[in-house]
């Protein structure tokens, strides 16, 4: 089902997030403003896409774990899909500084970009667990982009790869690159394409020691958003 909803205020994936009285002013008129252009999914679709999401989570999990030498938990408690600026100000509201991740492009049954963020101070805390704490501080910030690159390449594959079986079509990614900014320099508001819709997932990073949230972003075109929808449907008519 592909159906155009109207919402007065976020969904339960905007929930748990602190803020302050004025932030979550700022949300409510920037959510109506853009509640034309919501796209809604139904409970059994988000059940179906957060089933097939954790599953490949845990295939990127297993490799992580190797990495690290100790068990990695990753988990996709929650999926929306929004417009991009609704998904800037997100992190604009909520995080005051930078996030840092990975992106890669995708192209073939799907076209769009796929983004992995954390809070740009967690990705230090990252990469020494996946280095060891022998790294020395002062060596981190030269490995840091390589690492967060290796762990994107890791998550985002898994992801885009659970997409691909679902299409039952080939989807090809770009090498992964490192990027940094704020939630409107990230997601290119004022470019033209603030409006478009994006599939926004909360990913749980969890170790022994740490518990991270961070959050990967499709960002797809229409006939590739279009495209989703229907064979997830189709997927769902079969059970």
């Amino acid at each position: 089902m592909f159906r155009i909803a109207f919402r007065s205020e976020p969904t339960h994936w905007a929930s748990g997030l602190r803020r302050s009285r004025s932030q979550k002013r700022r949300l409510q008129i920037l959510w109506r403003r853009c509640s034309h252009l919501m796209f809604e999914i139904t409970d059994i679709q988000r059940d179906y896409i957060t089933e097939i999401l954790n599953i490949s989570m845990g295939s990127a999990a297993a490799v992580l774990s190797e990495m690290v030498g100790e068990e990695v938990g990753l988990s996709v408690p929650e999926v929306a899909f929004l417009p991009r600026r609704v998904a800037a100000d997100q992190f604009d509201l909520n995080n005051s500084a930078k996030m840092s991740g990975v992106t890669q492009s995708v192209s073939g049954a799907i076209n769009g970009d796929a983004l992995l963020m954390f809070p740009e101070e967690k990705t230090l805390t990252i990469v020494r667990i996946l280095l060891g704490d022998t790294v020395p501080v002062e060596s981190l910030t030269e490995m840091e982009q390589e690492a967060m690159c290796e762990i994107g390449n890791i998550i985002l594959n898994a992801i885009v790869s659970s997409v691909a079986n679902l299409l039952q079509k080939e989807i090809v990614s770009s090498l992964p690159r490192f990027i940094s900014g704020t939630g409107s320099e990230i997601y290119a508001i004022n470019t033209g394409c603030e409006d478009d819709l994006v599939m926004f997932l909360k990913v749980g990073f969890g170790l022994e020691s740490q518990s991270i949230n961070g959050h990967v972003t499709l960002m797809l075109n229409v006939p590739s958003l279009r495209e989703f929808i229907a064979h997830l449907d189709e997927k769902i008519n079969a059970l």
